[in-house]
């Protein structure tokens, strides 16, 4: 279901034509340049206003102030002959009522777009409105689109983007939306609905009243009667594939000043993937990087182990490589070649820390998209047992390769210093080298003696570079290289965006992951980082990412990441202090993010203060006994919640009556967050709640499997205890109600005498049942899912009940005592 619309404004949901037109001549007049038709201004309208002065003033003329005067002249005369198209007013209201998130993504300035939305469509609330801004590229760049997405929540599979140009189009391909096109804007050809430049929309609308149908409609359902651009009845089409691969492409790179991308780029791009369509391949990419952790603790790294800033980029490469993979059947692998051996010794990483990172960073990462290579698979077959090689030894292989006979690295040197272009990158290297990595802690002798080893150990950073790009280059011939250092984009290296947003070439190993209040990432040298008011977060003995806090007094508090790489987070109070200065607010935004927070010791000595305090998370649900339920083993139990016996893993308020009330307003009716409080802890070692990492189970179990969940339905049955009511099913996939994220939804089965559990499927009986159940069960259980945590008295767990699932370890007699109060909460 489509939860979110991205809509252009000029020729899509008003007619401004003829206002842009009138005020972009009468400035052209004022400059004594002549008018243009409405026709011209047609055809440009798509790029925005300061395209058009861009094409149509002549070189040699002040464009800047030109294009100052025609804003300040559409300001005023903006409303003149706008207006929206029929019937817009009227759909957008019915949208808002459906309960859509609307947004605007426009080439027009960004407070030109605000003030018309404003007074157009005064009992409109959009969402979000993104127009063009300073140091954001326009469409067709996916940025602007993306950027509104984000204000929003939304993901771009459960989104439209409707437009009336080619421009739009190419946005919505790179931002991996659908795209609409409407056929009563600016972008039209004799009523034809394909666009201008050949590419074809995924719909197509002549009237604004059939959008609310193709909402409610899978790009299946009659009304797609527009040609994908993967292929047709006429066969696949090899270079419209490609050329739509392209825009997704450029969407993760970082654009440099002189950015050469679309002129030279592109094309060299264009022509190596239709090498691997030709031969319907996956796309191959490599990326060298992940070497090792900058030695530089001080002002740049937090330690020589990776951190969760490693993390975040290898998973963007692996939603690069998804994207890739939704669009073209073969899929794609990306290759990072990790291996520090070849710079270790110049940066004074010693070579049991660069081993211990690139082990850390292996176990730290699931993913299906991404390969692993390192300098071994550079120099096989050459030396046929290269792995075993000292690190030494591989150095010396690697430049062998290109640089065999005496003197070589002497006669580099010289010829370095011969060439003014290779003496300014070898300067540039010395003051990474003094500056970045602080290399004089490291060093002994006077000054003079150590400026001469810097100004070496550059040389041999660029003698080994060549040696290291040519073996790459001999060892994956065709594979497309990705970098994370700054270049044009002219090609063949492209420079990969390793973080959102990201405007110039950075790298995990030399910054710090820092989340900022807001819930965004940034990655900062470390010493800018500490200028900001942080909190530091750890994961078993490392640093492993700061939290920005909205106060000092919150640094005083423990932060621990519970699994890394980022499943449950533990806050821990300093003597004498309690919660408060906690939000609720902030408290959800964390649970949310990290699946569940536990505060220890909270110290709620009365259920109404655990009710009070649950009140700002939303409605707390009322049971028949009151809004605690108290969870403690009984005597004679009806069900194993009050057993001492497994409680099967589950999510709460999954079986609730048909009847009830929420449940006929919503029949996947659950609650967001849940509290558990610890009373009374059991005997040591066992009654552990479990909780599964509904994230990470979808990263386990691939797209693949996850695709076939979507489609798969449980049907869930139980006495219920003190439930009631009748089976319930459920897809195995299901979608976040507020997000559109896949989560992961299951309950695990149970045969016990005092309360079965059974799960039956309409689609799957006998053997594919039960190796479907097995297989679930296995990746719930994963030890990469799944935590177990041991109670202490006084710990406060807030769930959210979305991004996990829970349940309990069995008990022995020992733990009759054992006692947790919930409560539920839902908004």
């Amino acid at each position: 279901m489509v939860n979110c619309i991205l809509f252009d404004l000029d020729g899509t949901l008003i007619d401004t034509l003829t206002d842009i037109t009138n005020a972009m001549n009468r400035t052209f007049l004022s400059f004594g340049l002549p008018p243009q038709p409405l026709s011209v201004y047609r055809k440009l309208i798509g790029g925005g206003s300061k395209n058009m002065v861009e094409t149509l003033v002549p070189e040699g003329l002040d464009k800047q102030r030109i294009f100052a005067h025609y804003l300040l002249e559409y300001e005023q005369h903006s409303l003149v002959e706008t207006r929206p198209y029929p019937g817009v007013h009227q759909a957008l209201r019915q949208f808002q009522q459906m309960g859509l998130k609307l947004v605007v993504v426009t080439n027009k300035h960004h407070h030109q777009a605000v003030s018309l939305l404003t007074k157009l469509f005064p009992d409109i609330h959009f969402h979000a409105v993104q127009g063009v801004v300073e140091d954001m590229p326009k469409k067709p760049h996916p940025q602007m689109a993306l950027t509104a997405l984000a204000q929003t929540a939304c993901r771009a599979q459960k989104c439209l983007f409707v437009g009336d140009t080619a421009t739009d189009m190419k946005t919505a391909q790179a931002a991996g939306i659908s795209s609409v096109y409407v056929s009563w804007g600016y972008g039209a050809l004799s009523g034809s609905a394909e666009m201008p430049d050949g590419r074809s929309a995924d719909f197509t609308i002549t009237n604004i009243s059939q959008l609310a149908d193709l909402v409610q409609a899978s790009k299946d359902k009659e009304g797609r009667n527009m040609k994908t651009i993967a292929g047709d009845e006429g066969g696949f089409n090899k270079a419209a594939m490609a050329e739509q691969l392209l825009p997704v492409i450029q969407s993760y790179l970082v654009a440099d000043e002189q950015d050469k991308f679309n002129e030279q780029g592109a094309a060299l791009l264009l022509g190596q993937l239709i090498y691997f369509i030709e031969k319907d391949l996956p796309l191959e990419f490599i990326l060298p990087g992940f070497p090792c952790k900058s030695p530089n603790d001080v002002d740049k790294s937090f330690s020589v182990m990776p951190d969760y800033g490693e993390v975040r980029a290898i998973e963007r490469l692996d939603e690069f490589a998804g994207r890739l993979n939704g669009l073209y059947a073969p899929g794609c692998r990306v290759t990072i070649l990790s291996d520090g051996t070849t710079f270790s010794d110049i940066v004074c990483v010693a070579e049991e820390d660069k081993e211990a990172y690139k082990a850390a960073l292996r176990k730290l990462t699931v993913t299906e998209n991404i390969c692993w290579a390192d300098l071994s698979s550079l120099l096989e077959p050459g030396k046929s047992n290269a792995a075993a090689l000292s690190c030494q030894a591989k150095r010396k292989a690697l430049v062998n390769l290109v640089a065999p006979g005496p003197r070589a690295f002497e006669k580099f040197v010289a010829k370095v210093q011969g060439d003014s272009e290779q003496a300014g990158v070898h300067d540039k290297l010395c003051s990474y080298l003094y500056h970045d990595i602080h290399l004089e802690r490291f060093s002994e002798g006077d000054r003079d003696t150590y400026l001469e080893s810097i100004s070496e150990k550059a040389y041999q950073m660029m003698y080994r570079g060549r040696a290291l790009s040519y073996g790459i280059e001999q060892a994956f011939p065709h594979h497309i290289r990705l970098s994370v250092h700054q270049y044009d984009n002219a090609g063949p290296k492209f420079t990969f965006a390793l973080t959102d947003h990201q405007q110039k070439s950075i790298s995990p190993w030399h910054t710090v992951p820092v989340r900022l209040l807001n819930g965004q990432y940034l990655q900062l040298p470390h010493s800018l980082a500490k200028e900001k008011l942080l909190a530091k977060v750890t994961l078993g003995e490392h640093n492993w990412l700061y939290l920005e806090v909205p106060a000092s007094e919150f640094s005083d508090y423990g932060y621990q990441v519970i699994k890394g790489p980022k499943f449950g987070l533990k806050i821990s109070a300093p003597a004498g202090k309690g919660y408060e200065i906690f939000s609720a607010d902030l408290l959800q935004q964390l649970s949310e993010e990290f699946g569940f927070v536990v505060l220890s010791q909270a110290g709620f000595e009365q259920q109404d203060q655990l009710v009070d305090f649950c009140q700002a998370f939303g409605d707390i649900y009322q049971w028949q006994f009151g809004p605690v339920h108290v969870v403690k083993p009984e005597e004679n139990p009806d069900g194993f919640v009050h057993s001492i016996e497994k409680t099967p893993l589950h999510w709460d308020l999954s079986m609730l009556p048909a009847g009830d009330k929420y449940v006929e307003q919503n029949p996947w009716f659950a609650a967001s967050t849940f509290m558990l409080y610890c009373k009374t802890p059991p005997a040591a070692g066992e009654g552990q709640t479990t909780l599964v990492d509904s994230r990470m189970a979808l990263k386990i179990a691939g797209q693949e499997k996850v695709n076939l969940w979507r489609e798969t339905e449980i049907t869930y049955e139980t006495k219920m205890t003190y439930f009631g009511g009748v089976p319930r099913a459920y897809p195995l996939v299901f979608e976040h109600p507020k997000t559109g994220e896949d989560i992961f939804r299951y309950q695990e089965g149970s045969e016990l005498e005092m309360q079965k559990f059974l799960l039956s499927s309409d689609s799957l009986s006998g053997q594919a049942l039960e190796d479907l159940i097995a297989d679930v069960n296995a990746i719930a259980y994963d030890e990469r899912c799944l935590v177990a945590h041991e109670w202490q008295a006084g710990d406060l767990v807030i769930i959210d009940n979305y991004y996990t699932l829970h349940g309990r370890l069995a008990m022995s007699e020992k733990s009759m005592s054992r006692e947790l109060w919930r409560v539920q909460c839902f908004n």
